[in-house]
């Protein structure tokens, strides 16, 4: 329809020359009926073409306007308080304890924080697994492993910088949101999934935890470590996209 407008547009304006033109040779009552008839043509003729031309109020935003926005944290991956809120809650519904054995999670945890933090950087313990059974990471190694956790959530050593929202450059994204919420999130890396510690929103990144930095065993009171198991599999604040 509005492709159909200017070709119309134009045929009105013809046709309303060609009366303007002949106006001279009409009485004088006769060229007010006509001059009246040109005038509600020449109104048609303005809504055709606004019609055809003029964009529409409520227009979707350029890519360029979207761009801006998510670099000021905006759009459809947004994380308010409330949502921080409701993703701690979540977790807050379990018996707390250590996560089981054999699980992705444990598995994680015994990996990334079985071990000793340096200035110079994470020291992976090399020793033999405790088990049970002795050699093979079990409920000893695991226990050693969520202690460690414990301590770095409290009093992180290593944090990564995140926040601001997703996709942002990377030097807006900040060390600490002060929001005071502690972050274990999940991406992956050359070699597998790894984990971080956050003290920021971890857009686009698997959010598996959270607690507050003044409290964390609140959270390791109630953990629920189903919840926080299903948390790897679903991106917090960006597009899905499957990790492993």
């Amino acid at each position: 329809q509005a492709q159909t407008c200017p070709r119309e547009a134009l045929s009105l304006v013809h046709h309303s020359r060609v009366v303007h033109a002949a106006l001279g040779k009409m009485p004088r009552s006769s060229r007010i009926l006509v001059s009246a008839l040109l005038c509600l043509a020449t109104f048609v003729v303005t809504r055709f073409i606004d019609a055809a031309f003029v964009a529409p109020k409520g227009a979707s935003p350029s890519r360029q306007e979207l761009t801006a926005l998510q670099a000021r944290g905006g759009g459809e991956y947004d994380i308010s308080d409330a949502d921080i809120q409701n993703f701690y809650n979540s977790l807050l519904t379990g018996a707390g304890g250590d996560p089981p054995k054999g699980t992705v999670l444990s598995e994680l945890i015994v990996k990334f924080f079985h071990g000793d933090f340096t200035p110079q950087g994470f020291k992976r313990y090399s020793g033999l697994w405790k088990g049970p059974p002795p050699g093979n990471i079990g409920k000893k190694d695991i226990a050693v492993g969520v202690a460690k956790l414990k301590e770095q959530m409290a009093n992180p050593m290593f944090v990564t910088k995140a926040g601001v929202g997703y996709g942002v450059d990377e030097m807006q994204k900040v060390e600490d949101d002060g929001k005071g919420w502690v972050w274990l999130a999940a991406e992956m890396s050359p070699g597998g999934l790894a984990v971080e510690l956050f003290k920021s929103v971890p857009y686009g990144k698997r959010a598996i935890l959270v607690a507050k930095q003044s409290n964390v065993d609140e959270l390791f009171q109630k953990v629920n470590w189903d919840t926080a198991l299903a948390n790897i599999e679903v991106t917090f604040g960006g597009p899905q996209v499957k990790q492993r």
